[in-house]
C-alpha cells in the first residue's frame, strides 16, 4: 500500500507540472493573453478614405502580420459599427466639425488614435472659370448644387448654408462618383457648375478649382482627419494602435496616393503597392520596431 501511495503521489506531481507548462504556453510566456491577429477596418466611399484604408490594410498585412477585413458603408453606419464594437478602426474622421455630430453621439465609446493629415477643408467649389467668389453670389446664378450621399457631414453643412445665405438652389443628393463625373463633364464643356467639394481630393489635384468664400463660416475653418477606433482597441492591439498613431501623411503624399488609385480604379492593391514602393522611407517610419518576431528555428 505504501508503494502505491508513492506512485500516485508522483503521478499527481507530473500531472501538475504538465498543467503548469501548458498554462504558461497559453499565456504566451509573459503572462499576457495572445493577441487576436484579425483587424476589421470600416470606411465610407470617399476617395481619401478609400485610399488610406487600403494603404493601412496592406501595411498591416504585409509588414505587421495581421489579417485585415474591410467594409464600405455610409458614414452614420461607420460610427454605429465602431460604437458597437463590430468593427475596429476608421481612418477618415474629419474633425472637429464635419463629423463632429457623430463624435458627440458616439465619441464616449471610441478611441482617437491621432491625426492622419492636417489642413483639410470642405465647402462649395466651382471651376476657376466661373465668375463668382462667394457663396452669397450663388443666388440667381445656379438652380442646383451637386452633392454626394445624404448623410455626409458636408451635406448637412450645405443644408445649413442654403438657409444661412437664403439660397433657393436645390441640393442634389447622389454619390461622390456622380459628383465628380458631372464636374468633369461640365469642365470639358466649360459649363458653370457648383459642387460640394473638399481637399485633399484627386479632382482638386487634377483641375483648376476654387472654394467659394464663406463669410458666415458655415463650413468652419480647416480641419484634421483622425483615425478613430472602437473602445479597448489600444489594449487589444497595442502594435497596430501605435502604427495608427504614426500613420500621418502630407497633403502631397495623400494626393499622390489618390492619383494612383484613380489610375487603377479596379486594382487598389496595385495602386497602393506602387505608392509604397515610391514612399518606402515613410512606411518604414510608421512600422519601425513593430514587426512581429520571426519564429526561431530549433
Amino acid at each position: 500500500m505504501k508503494a502505491l501511495n508513492v506512485t500516485a503521489s508522483k503521478f499527481s506531481m507530473v500531472f501538475t507540472l504538465i498543467f503548469l507548462v501548458f498554462f504558461s504556453v497559453a499565456c504566451n510566456n509573459n503572462g499576457k493573453q495572445q493577441e487576436d491577429m484579425t483587424i476589421d477596418l470600416i470606411y465610407a466611399n470617399w476617395s481619401e478614405g478609400v485610399a488610406m484604408t487600403f494603404l493601412a490594410a496592406e501595411i498591416l498585412e504585409s509588414e505587421l502580420g495581421y489579417d485585415v477585413n474591410t467594409k464600405m458603408t455610409d458614414i452614420e453606419s461607420v460610427f454605429q459599427e465602431l460604437n458597437s464594437g463590430s468593427y475596429d478602426v476608421f481612418v477618415d474622421a474629419w474633425l472637429p466639425q464635419t463629423h463632429g455630430g457623430y463624435m458627440n453621439t458616439y465619441g464616449g465609446n471610441l478611441e482617437d488614435l491621432g491625426v492622419n493629415i492636417e489642413g483639410v477643408k470642405t465647402g462649395l467649389m466651382v471651376p476657376d472659370y466661373v465668375n463668382i467668389e462667394s457663396i452669397g453670389d450663388l443666388e440667381n446664378e445656379f438652380d442646383a448644387i451637386i452633392g454626394i450621399g445624404s448623410g455626409a457631414g458636408i451635406m448637412n453643412a450645405t443644408r445649413n448654408a442654403l438657409a444661412a445665405y437664403e439660397l433657393s438652389a436645390t441640393l442634389q443628393e447622389g454619390s461622390e462618383q456622380m459628383m465628380t463625373q458631372q464636374l468633369t463633364e461640365a469642365i470639358k464643356r466649360r459649363d458653370p457648375i457648383v459642387v460640394t467639394g473638399w481637399k485633399p481630393h484627386w479632382i482638386y489635384n487634377r483641375y483648376e478649382l476654387k472654394f467659394l468664400d464663406d463669410p458666415q463660416n458655415v463650413y468652419g475653418a480647416s480641419e484634421k482627419i483622425h483615425t478613430i477606433a472602437r473602445e479597448n482597441f489600444i489594449n487589444d492591439h497595442s502594435r497596430a494602435a501605435l502604427f495608427f498613431e504614426r500613420f500621418n501623411l502630407t497633403e502631397k503624399q495623400l494626393g499622390a496616393l489618390m492619383d494612383e488609385i484613380e489610375t487603377f480604379p479596379d486594382n487598389e492593391l496595385r495602386a497602393v503597392r506602387n505608392w509604397i514602393e515610391d514612399n518606402e522611407f515613410v512606411v518604414n517610419r510608421w512600422i519601425r520596431g513593430l514587426q512581429p518576431e520571426r519564429d526561431k528555428v530549433m
